[in-house]
């Protein structure tokens, strides 16, 4: 069903690279192609396989959303909500993969982009999310939100985080956020610390359009994207946060259980002892 394959593993880190030897192997004797590189892979893999955790996934989806090639994760991390296949059984499940044998989803991105006078200055895709904060001061910032370009509140904050239903169990759900089904078409905007008793996260249908407009950007504003990339918010500037117009293809094994993922990764509806 995958006739070549693109490998990716952590930078740097020898166990992430030695799991990624022990995997080509195995797949030349399956008699499937391996290429690694990103020219290489965006031009011949119809198979990404990342060797790492949801970081290493977080970004190879950035970089290849647009190339509409499916992702399976070994996970070598921490979690793994997202590269959820064990080393332990990294080769039974790669096989079923390549028997057509699994599950797969498709995962929504967000594009943010900062503007200045009507100018893109700055864009990039997230799946987790995009938050916006400062850079180093323990210090609130002020801003304005608008959605489809109606106003929907003033805000004194230390920051905000829009994010897709697949970043709902990451930096928004330690700030208070609900969890979302990766299914739901819907972007979710969720404050961290507000200065006041009555503000509450937000839901917005997956086709609206997020603007942020920073009243103190001048003291070190920043976009954070899926915690991996940032850049700064300059005054007069903008963020303009709207789904991306493609999505990311994840793959997983044949009994691929979200709910179970919660519950074992975050023990979400675990009985109190």
């Amino acid at each position: 069903m995958f006739n070549t394959i693109g490998i990716i593993s952590k930078p740097f880190d020898p166990v992430s690279k030695g799991t990624a030897d022990e995997l080509r192997i195995f797949l030349k004797t399956q008699g499937v192609g391996v290429v690694e590189g990103n020219a290489l892979i965006a031009d011949q893999a119809d198979l990404i396989i990342v060797v790492g955790g949801d970081g290493s996934l977080l970004n190879t989806a950035r970089t290849f959303v647009d190339n509409n090639i499916p992702i399976l994760g070994i996970n070598l991390g921490r979690l793994g909500f997202l590269a959820d296949v064990s080393v332990g059984h990294m080769f039974d499940i790669v096989s079923q993969v390549l028997a057509g044998k699994f599950t797969k989803e498709d995962r929504c991105l967000l594009s943010c982009q900062v503007e200045q006078d009507g100018r893109v200055v700055h864009q990039s895709a997230a799946l987790n999310d995009a938050v916006i904060n400062r850079q180093d001061a323990l210090k609130m910032i002020e801003f304005d939100v608008y959605i489809d370009d109606k106003f929907v509140n003033n805000q004194r904050a230390d920051g905000l985080i829009i994010t897709t239903p697949t970043g709902s169990t990451a930096y928004a759900l330690s700030s208070g956020g609900p969890i979302m089904h990766p299914g739901v078409n819907a972007i979710g905007i969720v404050s961290i610390c507000p200065h006041t008793m009555s503000h509450r996260p937000l839901l917005v249908p997956g086709g609206s359009e997020v603007v942020v407009r920073v009243k103190d950007a001048s003291e070190g504003v920043s976009v954070h994207i899926d915690g991996q990339e940032s850049f700064p918010i300059l005054p007069d500037q903008e963020i303009r946060v709207r789904q991306h117009g493609s999505f990311v293809h994840l793959l997983h094994p044949q009994d691929y259980d979200y709910f179970e993922i919660i519950r074992s990764k975050l023990h979400w509806g675990s009985k109190l002892s």
